[in-house]
This record gives structure tokens, C-alpha cells and sequence, in this order.
């Protein structure tokens, strides 16, 4: 088994463990294996495929990025929430440079448009906007029109690469955040936390082979 099989399957192992622990309410648990998920991606994207050097350094730099947003966001301030904002937003930001690294074709990309158009429409201007204005002004409102603009990058670019499988994994991503954004600043969702963590877990995994070995 390869290194990066073994890492790819030690990070679903413990992804598991803590969905486990975001169901049934074990935050002890949670607080070791939501970021030893990321720590392991972050190893995955350092040994899948055999990417250009700049390639690889964009997708351990994503990752990394993301286990930082990670840690941050196991707080439940304000301060804890703009530092996961601003991590994960520059970990898109890295993850669409190597996907523009490895080739962009319009053509390829239409899927990430439409759905990201769909997706944005449906109530985040006209409720999550709003909600983050509510909470916590102008400048958080503003922060979160930033941070979908540089996601709809990801997924755009992602899709324009032709990898299916960063495609995938990019919208998983978008629809994770989407459902963090409208639970903090709307109201509650079916599945609850759950319905963050999985798609989140899966989109990284799936972002980082798909554009590792594109």
C-alpha cells in the first residue's frame, strides 16, 4: 500500500470517528479528530500522484490551511469564527491556483458555473447576507460575500481542470460551507452539525486526490 493510500485511508478512519462524535455529542472526541482528519489530508496532499512542483506546493498549502480553520473554528466566538473564515478562504484561494496550475478550459468548468449560481441563489443573498449583517454588521456581512466569491473560484477552477473527481469533491466543499453559513447565521438545518462534517470531510479528500492526480 502506498503512503498516500494508507494516510487517504487513516484519514476516512478517523473522519469516521469524529462524524461519530458530531452525532452523539463528544466534544473530547471531536477536538483530537476533527483536525487529525485534516493533519492526515495534509499528508495526502504532500504524497498523491505526481503533480508539478507547483502544484504540490499549492494543495499542501490548501490543506494546511484548512486544518488551521479547523482548529480555529473549534471555538465558537466571533474572533474563532473570522480566523476560520480567513483560513479557509485563503486555503480556496491555494486550491485554485493549482487547479489554474494544471490547465483551465471554459468548457470544462460550465458544471462549477451553474452550481454555484444555483447555489448562491438559493437564500444566501437574500438570508445568509442578511443574517451575517445582523450579527455582526457590515464587515461580516462583506467578509462572507468575499468568501463566496473565492469558494465559487474553487469550484470553478476545479471543474475547469476536467478532474471529475476535484469537480465533486469542490462542490462538496461549497455545499458544506453554504450549510455552516445559513445554520450560524439563519437557523438550524436537518442533520444539524453533521450535515457540515461529511460533506466537508469527503469534498477535502475528494478535492485533493482528484487535483493530485489530474
Amino acid at each position: 500500500m502506498s503512503e498516500s493510500v494508507a494516510l487517504l485511508v487513516a484519514a476516512a478512519i478517523v473522519a469516521i470517528v469524529d462524524w461519530w462524535a458530531v452525532g452523539s455529542g463528544r466534544r473530547a472526541v471531536e477536538i483530537w479528530a476533527k483536525p487529525l482528519t485534516m493533519a492526515l489530508l495534509v499528508g495526502v496532499a504532500a504524497t498523491a500522484g505526481d503533480p508539478s512542483g507547483d502544484v504540490r506546493v499549492w494543495l499542501v498549502v490548501g490543506a494546511a490551511l484548512g486544518l488551521a480553520g479547523d482548529v480555529a473554528l473549534l471555538g465558537d466566538s466571533e474572533p474563532a469564527f473570522l480566523v476560520g473564515l480567513g483560513a479557509f478562504a485563503f486555503g480556496h484561494l491555494a486550491y485554485a491556483v493549482a487547479a489554474v496550475s494544471i490547465g483551465f478550459d471554459i468548457r470544462w468548468a460550465i458544471p462549477g458555473i451553474v452550481f454555484m449560481a444555483v447555489l448562491l441563489a438559493f437564500r444566501f443573498v437574500t438570508h445568509i447576507v442578511p443574517g451575517a449583517r445582523s450579527s455582526g454588521g457590515a464587515g461580516l456581512a462583506g467578509a462572507v460575500l468575499f468568501y463566496a466569491c473565492v469558494i465559487s473560484a474553487m469550484v470553478i477552477t476545479a471543474w475547469g481542470t476536467g478532474a471529475w473527481l476535484a469537480g465533486v469533491g469542490a462542490i462538496a466543499f461549497a455545499v458544506s460551507d453554504w450549510v455552516l453559513g445559513y445554520q450560524r447565521f439563519v437557523g438550524p438545518l436537518p442533520g444539524g452539525r453533521l450535515s457540515v462534517i461529511v460533506p466537508y470531510h469527503v469534498g477535502q479528500a475528494l478535492l485533493i486526490v482528484g487535483l493530485a492526480t489530474a
